[in-house]
């Protein structure tokens, strides 16, 4: 499990959980209380921009506010009981201010959310993500660059941070879709519409993605289609290999590359979406995603019938 399905994952009865089980911290697990809900405390200030420091210097991990951690028996640090948050929504709103604040240079794509037991009271969590524009130095009174090592942050040395100032810059793969028309036929009520759902990669890191292959499994009724298989060297792919009848392996070839910020279709999925039928199935796209210098990733996405159904059938004035 990745660390944004982790953190997609706490709600209150994961919390409860958390405490019941005497959960511990790790690499990528934090618990925080809070003082002062405005984060005008210099200690609360501080604990944050150390652990933006400390995460996205390292494999990224999930903030929990409101939960109290102290070594047990084996003087490990882990989740002990619950010190919940008055005003949250407050609270919330200075995460957000401040995550840009508190660190330089800025960590992108920090997340927060709010998980409330009661009329604005409640926990927190903040997942904040591996960078690859690093090292980030904490600020708030800090001055220094972080790591996280087991359950704790620590200070980087010398050659830590030499060493991260001196790392190549990395692709970062993640699924895209695209949902184009192919055009209709007859006319209302019975018009029948060519969808053409695109899967893509899309490079959200900083470095050129290279030798790039993509393994796809669908969900029933769906396919690949076959003419995708027939056009794709057109394209510089220079390996499909169907893996059964719902899975296809997609190897992009050497001289295929993403660029940074950008996307690219490499497979199709053709149906028919009827007018008079209303939405078809939901599509449920699981996929691994391989390339040069980053580890593999496992991505899904699932495209509702409905939002196919609004791309795709225009609304008659």
């Amino acid at each position: 499990m990745g660390i944004k399905d982790f953190f997609d994952l706490i709600d209150l009865e994961k919390i409860k959980e958390f405490v019941q089980d005497q959960q511990e911290e790790h690499l990528t697990l934090e618990f925080k209380t809070v003082s002062r809900a405005d984060l005008t405390d210099k200690q609360d200030r501080r604990n944050f921009a150390k652990a933006i420091s400390g995460f996205a210097n390292s494999s990224g991990g999930t903030i929990v506010w409101g939960v109290e951690a102290k070594g047990n028996k084996q003087k490990i640090d882990c989740a002990c009981g619950f010190k919940e948050i008055d005003q949250l929504s407050l609270f919330l709103s200075k995460l957000n201010e401040f995550s840009g604040q508190f660190v330089t240079p800025v960590v992108d794509r920090i997340l927060h959310k709010k998980i409330e037991i009661g009329k604005d009271k409640g926990f927190a969590a903040t997942l904040i993500p591996e960078s690859d524009s690093g090292p980030h130095m904490a600020k708030a009174g800090e001055d220094r660059y972080f790591k996280r090592s087991g359950g704790s942050f620590y200070q980087m040395v010398h050659y830590d941070i030499e060493d991260m100032f001196g790392r190549r810059k990395k692709p970062k793969l993640a699924l895209s879709t695209d949902i184009v028309s192919g055009g209709s036929s007859d006319s209302p009520p019975t018009r029948l519409f060519d969808c053409h759902l695109f899967v893509g990669t899309e490079n959200l890191g900083r470095g050129l993605a290279k030798h790039i292959a993509i393994e796809i499994e669908l969900n029933e009724p769906y396919h690949l289609g076959d003419l995708w298989y027939h056009t794709a060297e057109r394209y510089g792919f220079k390996a499909l290999r169907r893996l059964g009848s719902k899975a296809s392996l997609i190897s992009l070839g050497a001289d295929v590359v993403i660029h940074t910020k950008s996307s690219l279709r490499v497979a199709l999925i053709p149906f028919k979406v009827s007018e008079a039928s209303g939405p078809p199935q939901d599509v449920v796209i699981n996929a691994q995603i391989m390339a040069e210098d980053m580890p593999n990733v496992k991505d899904s996405k699932t495209i509702k019938g409905s939002e196919i159904i609004e791309k795709i059938i225009p609304k008659d004035k």
